[in-house]
């Protein structure tokens, strides 16, 4: 077994201890730093040669999912997540902590101390004219129970819990099945956290030279230390935040009840551990203050009730228990990195099937201008050439031939093949406006191009007419393309027609609806009768 360093996040103040090999807990050490980073780097320098951490946090919570056999093995990660935070998000601890809760968690003042502090400071805001209300922070220190220092980090504090998350994306664990309890069935133990919080440790522990072994949630962790003890009845964990009601029968049940900033009182403590509905209550109290309220309540002479002491301190009982849990492979397993996206997933799929689409149409376009437009070239440079040649071959004759009769046949002749020459030209033009036609017709294609819509099919049906063949996600976005499309070649004197839509995959493979659009030249209204044509003419 390795050793291990668990540091202890509470909400109020970071503390840590080293568990050895054989299971011993050495002096626990708590930060004088409020901020994150700088408390690991006191533990650094307190635990050398140590780099195994396990953190155990009150921003993690446990509790209990009933999954369908397989289910939990089976289920995505995204899926087991979101099913996870459904059912155990209302255990979350809650942005509204008071300063008075904070001095109190971090050991500042006692719960005696803060009803003292809350009854004058609501004597004196009965008559704030008379400038006598004071801040709960303030009003410690002016009693001496204090320092200014102290209550300026306790303020740090409050800003950190309280202050909202930026994003939130939920992170499940997953731990052991579960023993049947009252008649329910065996679920499966589960935990809560977020993945800011989960990356938020990786990095810093990282930064000092650390290394996360495990998150483990704060609530319901000494079971695994009295477990050994006792098997059955509640364990009763006392904090100065709250109360955790822990089953030790193996059935997994944790119930946290906050105090909300309120000071624990004898009456209030009794009425709590009264609601505890077991036949045996094992009562835990984590300070000397507690301890005695418990006693105050007379709750430990009852023969169900026994109030538990241990001679080591708070944060060794939960090292050691924490420790234990992860040997014996009875904890919740939160997944320190998230699995890979699928490749469909990933964002930018999206732009390779655009970057395919694209490669796809100008390999077309380069293939048919290669196809029919290429001859075209070749036989037009065939014809130059045999004109200058007949060109030379008639200045030969002209120089030797004297004849006026035949020079004026050889310039009829070279009218006749400049003629034919400009022929040819013309055709060459309007070929290449024709070609113009096209590209233009495809980058107007391309432009029209929304979210959801692919283009399967261009080819021209007869002359100037056209059918594209098309798929889309939805029928509105296969319809808002074609109107977009029709704006944009109205300008080009062309119509577009849908003649047919249906479901189909394309050649996507993906479900969806196919529509095959035709476009066609638009044509102007024709003279009724001869004398309306002859003066259009």
């Amino acid at each position: 077994m390795n050793s291990y360093l668990v540091i202890i996040d509470d909400g109020f103040t970071f503390k840590a201890t080293k568990v050895d090999a054989t299971g011993k807990s050495a002096a626990v050490v708590v930060a004088s730093e409020v901020e994150f980073a700088a408390a690991l780097k006191e533990f650094k320098a307190s635990f050398k040669g140590v780099r195994d951490v396990v953190v155990v946090t009150r921003e993690a919570v446990a509790g209990s999912v009933e999954f369908p056999p397989g289910a939990a093995d089976n289920l995505g990660f995204d899926e087991r997540n979101q099913l996870v935070q459904f059912e155990l998000m209302s255990k979350m601890p809650q942005n509204d902590t008071m300063i008075g809760e904070v001095l109190v968690g971090r050991s500042l003042i006692t719960h005696a101390q803060l009803k003292q502090l809350l009854a004058e400071q609501r004597e004196s805001r009965k008559d704030r004219s008379a400038g006598n209300y004071q801040h709960l922070g303030a009003l410690a220190v002016s009693k001496g129970f204090t320092t200014q220092e102290e209550v300026d980090k306790s303020i740090d504090v409050q800003r950190r819990i309280n202050q909202p998350p930026l994003s939130s994306s939920p992170l499940a664990g997953i731990g052991p099945e579960l023993k049947a309890n009252y008649g329910m069935p065996a679920g499966t133990e589960v935990g809560f956290m977020y993945q800011e919080v989960r990356d938020r440790w990786l990095a810093a522990l990282k930064q000092v030279g650390f290394r996360l072994t495990a998150i483990v949630p704060f609530a319901g962790t000494a079971r695994h230390y009295f477990g050994k003890q006792f098997t059955n009845g509640n364990l009763v964990e006392i904090y100065d935040h709250g109360i955790n009601i822990v089953a030790l029968d193996g059935s997994g049940s944790v119930e946290s009840i906050p105090f909300g900033g309120k000071p624990m009182e004898v009456e209030q403590l009794s009425n709590l551990l009264s609601r505890v509905g077991s036949s045996q209550k094992h009562i835990w109290a984590t300070t000397d203050e507690l301890r005695d309220l418990v006693l105050a309540t007379g709750e430990h002479t009852n023969k169900d009730s026994q109030l538990l002491d241990d001679p080591n301190e708070v944060g060794q009982i939960l090292g050691i228990s924490t420790v234990n849990a992860i040997n014996s492979m009875r904890h919740v397993v939160f997944p320190l990195k998230n699995p890979p996206k699928p490749l469909r997933d990933q964002p930018f799929m999206p732009w390779v099937y655009a970057a395919l689409l694209a490669a796809g149409v100008v390999f077309w376009a380069e293939n048919h201008i290669r196809r029919e437009i290429q001859p075209l070239m070749d036989d037009l440079e065939t014809k130059r050439l045999e004109h200058i040649e007949w060109e030379d071959r008639w200045s030969e004759a002209s120089e030797f031939l004297g004849r006026v009769g035949m020079l004026e046949d050889g310039i009829k002749a070279n009218q006749e093949l400049i003629a034919n020459a400009d022929e040819g030209i013309n055709l060459i033009d309007n070929l290449k406006n024709r070609s113009g036609f096209q590209i233009k017709l495809i980058e107007t294609l391309m432009e029209s191009i929304s979210e959801g819509v692919v283009i399967d099919s261009l080819k021209s049906t007869s002359g100037d007419a056209f059918a594209v063949a098309l798929w889309s996600i939805t029928p509105q976005q296969g319809s808002a393309f074609v109107e977009v499309l029709s704006e944009k070649l109205s300008a080009m004197n062309l119509t577009v027609e849908v003649l047919s839509t249906r479901s189909g995959q394309g050649d996507v493979g993906v479900d969806g609806t196919e529509i095959l659009v035709s476009i066609n030249p638009q044509i102007e209204d024709l003279p009724e009768n001869l004398e309306e044509l002859e003066d259009a003419e």
